[in-house]
Order: C-alpha cells, then sequence, then structure tokens
C-alpha cells in the first residue's frame, strides 16, 4: 500500500497543474510550487542526506526562486536565470558540506545528492516555462495525464521488468487518445503518442534508478544498529513517506522538460 502513495501525491499534483492550465498563471505557478516543496522535502530522506533539514531549506529555496524567475521573464526561452541559480546552488552545496567538516564521511555522495536535488527542483520552473510559451496548452495536459497513468503502473506491485514497459505502454495509450477524442486537431496524434512515450520512459527509468537508491544503505540508514524499537518504526513511516513523495513529485518536475521542449519546437 506504501507505493500508492506516489500515486495520490502524483495525482493531487497533476490535477493542480492541468486544473490551474485554465485558471490562470498565477495558480499555474502555486501548483508548480508544489511539486518544488514536495521535492525539497522528500529528496533529502530519501537519499538520506545527513542534513535533511538544510538541504530541504536549500532545495526549497532554489526551487521557488527558480520558479518566479520563470514567471518573470517575458522573452524566450524563459529560463535565462536558470543558470545562475544552478551555479549558485552548486556553490550553495559545497559550502554546505564543508561545514560538516575536512574529514566528513561520504562527502562526495551527499553532494551528488544534494545536485541531483538541484537539478530536479529547477526542472520544475520549465512548467512555467512551458505555459508562458504562446500557443496552445494541449500538449501540458496530455503530458501530465500520461505521468499520472505512468506512475500509477510503476506501483503496481509487480517487478520491474513487467511495469515498467506497462508504463511506457500505457501513458502512450493515453496520448493517442486524448489527441484524438479531445484535443483533435490542436496536436497530431505522432506528436501526442512521442510525448506519451517519453514520459512513460521518464516515470519508468526515475521510478527505477530512485526506488535503488532509497533501499540503498547510507549514512542516515543506521536504523538497524537502533536499540528503540517504536523510535526505528516511527522514524521509518516518516521516512517511507518521503520516499514515496519524493518518487511521486520528481518524475513531474522532470516531466516539465519534455513539455517544455516540445512547446518551443512547435511555436
Amino acid at each position: 500500500m506504501i507505493r500508492w502513495i506516489r500515486v495520490a501525491v502524483a495525482l493531487v499534483l497533476v490535477l493542480a497543474l492541468s486544473t490551474s492550465v485554465y485558471w490562470g498563471y498565477t495558480l499555474f505557478l502555486l501548483a508548480t510550487g508544489l511539486i518544488v516543496l514536495g521535492v525539497a522535502y522528500g529528496w533529502p530522506r530519501l537519499t538520506d542526506s545527513p542534513q535533511p533539514r538544510a538541504t530541504s531549506i536549500m532545495l526549497a529555496l532554489f526551487g521557488v526562486a527558480g520558479l518566479y524567475a520563470a514567471w518573470q521573464d517575458s522573452t524566450a526561452p524563459y529560463l535565462d536565470w536558470l543558470p545562475v541559480l544552478a551555479g549558485l546552488g552548486l556553490l550553495w552545496t559545497f559550502v554546505q558540506n564543508l561545514t560538516r567538516g575536512i574529514g566528513a564521511s561520504y562527502a562526495v555522495a551527499n553532494v551528488s545528492a544534494q545536485v541531483s536535488g538541484l537539478v530536479i527542483v529547477l526542472s520544475a520552473s520549465t512548467w512555467v516555462a512551458a505555459i508562458t510559451v504562446p500557443g496552445d496548452k494541449e500538449a501540458i495536459v496530455i503530458g501530465l495525464a500520461s505521468l499520472i497513468v505512468a506512475q500509477c503502473m510503476t506501483a503496481l506491485p509487480w517487478p520491474a521488468i513487467y511495469t515498467s514497459p506497462l508504463a511506457i505502454v500505457m501513458s502512450t495509450a493515453v496520448a493517442g487518445i486524448l489527441s484524438v477524442l479531445v484535443f483533435a486537431p490542436a496536436i497530431s496524434l505522432p506528436t501526442a503518442l512521442i510525448l506519451g512515450v517519453v514520459m512513460g520512459l521518464l516515470v519508468a527509468a526515475v521510478d527505477r534508478m530512485l526506488g535503488l537508491v532509497a533501499y540503498a544503505k547510507f549514512q542516515a540508514a543506521n536504523l538497524e544498529a537502533s536499540q528503540n524499537i517504536e523510535v526505528k518504526k516511527n522514524v521509518e513511516k516518516a521516512r517511507s513517506f518521503a520516499v514515496q513523495l519524493a518518487l511521486g513529485a520528481a518524475p513531474i518536475a522532470l516531466g516539465g522538460v519534455v513539455v517544455y521542449a516540445l512547446e518551443r519546437v512547435a511555436s
């Protein structure tokens, strides 16, 4: 059942994004902010960061800054400030890790995890950039629908050898159906199918890679050595929720890159 938390999280985020497409940019910005906050909270727990609170604050600040910068940018490519924020985030990451001391353990792994989280939260700003691109927004809705269907497939209690292909097939099918029955002729069937395939691949790849990270032994995974069973259970429950939150929000944040690229090519 715990795996379905990610589906619930993804469903809430997708519904917030897809409905706000038609309600205005401000609501869309707020809905995208939920993705940033979800990744910011869940990512350091998924990667077992030795500085979870500091990492969450860093990811939230830079993620929100990326959204605001994309929202305020009125000229293409609408992401002019993204390289600057990425550079500042990288600097913050190294300084934050230095505060642990020169001889801190797993320094390289910790920095790598923080940089990866920074990339994911900054990727969320591409949703704001995508909705800013002139033209129809059907690709955004189709991309979001493909993401949630693929998330449902990866949450099934089956081995990844079955769920990953199923995620790709189902996301492609949903994208094709929507393009023919709902959004024709605004978006062509081949374009929608390509979008569905890419979204399915993205969700399947993130599920496999982050799933391996989530259940690997790392710094804060020393719960096995805990002698207090109740404390151990409570911490494990909290971490499980945070992990599923990150697994649900991360593919949606990264999916914005795909939709933005498609919108830019089509515009």
